[in-house]
């Protein structure tokens, strides 16, 4: 064997990472169960084959079938000193050797007729980061905000040209990125968290040339860091979150709804999309915290928001304005808006939906002191006929809910649009 050997380590992950520093001129690969050992032995080449005895009685018949297999490969045992008697028991078996955990340089060498590691040219150090490769991580810092899915895609491309790979392919707590084309991998790390198994990193095949030995321990490395760094681009976005959200109704606060809006106004104009907004606040508030006192008044507020939650759909955005004044985004992600359309129909109908459902909701927490039934006064404007900017938008619409108090309460009101009169619904 020479110094580009290749090894498959069958067993933990430890077991391969402790192989592959004692072993830094080979090229170490790993299958965690013995029959996918088996198999990835019958699909690729390898010089000797490592097997932990913690599979138990799967090891004695994987040797077996790994004889049949590859007959002119080293076959060797790893194994703790008390389960010595097994390993001499795999000699048996067709192993030709056993070793000792924590594995020994020596000892794998003698095991594998490995020629001593200070007889060898030694490898370039690529143990450290390039500086290319810090830029790219620091981007990837940079952008932490961006959340966990977008975050695990750029580290996916940043491995990808660490290791000058074909293709990534990254799996992490439930998501999954890619980078290139990462269909057939030939190396494969699994990301740890507390000892436990949490996702994998898998590189295809290198685009020039061959793997140096040691990019087994340098993928280990970088496997630790996509753990580290997607959970803190996960506890960026809980901060992020609980800064966009109102404390008292659950629902997201006015900051988020200002910045969606301006979002969505500029999306809307590139892509022709409906657009309507919606302000509306709950008739004679004040009354309820006079009456029913303030604790009450809370509790009003958290059952419109819940209301207003169920009548509303999955794109649309929810907000507390501020004080009892709620705002709703509401807009369609998939047709474009034709020349000659008028206003959208549908964001009137769900605020007269919320309006009915306000009005025959049964607030218990107003008990015998409620004044009278609960109702809202509402203003809705559309993009682009009230109005082309949020600014715009947002004064049409208050200036609509204005007018809807001003015209008995109760009601929807539909900002005033050029040459189409207001309309309202009672």
């Amino acid at each position: 064997m020479g110094a580009q050997t290749r090894l498959l380590v069958i067993g933990p992950s430890a077991l391969r990472e402790a192989v592959a520093r004692a072993l830094p001129n080979c090229d170490v690969a790993l299958a965690e169960h013995a029959l996918a050992g088996v198999w990835r032995t019958g699909q690729e080449t390898f010089d000797g084959v490592c097997l932990s005895l913690s599979h138990g009685q799967k090891t004695f018949r994987a040797i077996r079938s790994l004889r049949e297999i590859r007959p002119n490969a080293r076959i060797v045992v790893a194994c703790g000193a008390a389960d010595e008697p097994a390993a001499r028991h795999a000699l048996s078996q067709g192993a030709d050797e056993y070793v000792l955990e924590p594995v020994q340089r020596e000892d794998l060498e003698r095991a594998f007729h490995l020629p001593p590691l200070h007889r060898l040219a030694m490898p370039p150090d690529t143990s450290r980061p390039t500086l290319r490769e810090v830029v790219q991580l620091s981007g990837v810092l940079k952008q932490l905000g961006d959340g966990p899915a977008a975050t695990l895609e750029r580290l996916a491309e940043l491995v990808r040209q660490a290791f000058g790979a074909a293709g990534v392919a990254v799996q992490l707590d439930g998501l999954t990125a890619s980078a290139g084309d990462a269909t057939t991998p030939v190396l494969e790390e699994i990301v740890v968290r507390q000892d436990k198994p949490v996702g994998r990193v898998a590189l295809a095949r290198k685009e020039e040339g061959t793997y140096a030995a040691s990019v087994g321990t340098r993928l280990a490395e970088y496997a630790r860091l996509i753990e580290v760094t997607v959970a803190q681009a996960r506890e960026q976005a809980r901060w992020r979150d609980l800064a966009w959200t109102d404390d008292l109704s659950g629902l997201r606060n006015r900051r988020y709804f200002e910045k969606v809006l301006a979002e969505l106004v500029a999306r809307a104009s590139r892509q022709r999309l409906h657009l309507t907004i919606l302000l509306f606040d709950i008739d004679d508030f004040k009354t309820y915290n006079d009456r029913c006192g303030h604790e009450t008044g809370d509790e009003l507020i958290r059952e419109v928001a819940r209301l207003l939650t169920l009548c509303s759909r999955d794109n649309d955005v929810v907000a507390r304005y501020g004080g009892d004044e709620f705002g709703v985004i509401l807009w369609d992600a998939e047709k474009p808006r034709v020349p000659g359309s008028q206003h959208p129909k549908e964001p009137i109908a769900l605020a007269e939906r919320f309006r009915g459902a306000i009005g025959e909701h049964d607030f218990k927490c107003l008990g015998a002191d409620s004044p009278g039934p609960v109702t809202i006064s509402g203003g809705l404007a559309a993009f682009p006929w009230n109005g082309k900017t949020p600014q715009e938008l947002l004064a049409a619409a208050d200036e609509a809910l204005l007018a809807a108090k001003r015209s008995g309460k109760n009601r929807i009101q539909l900002a005033e649009n050029t040459g189409t009169p207001p309309q309202s619904s009672d």
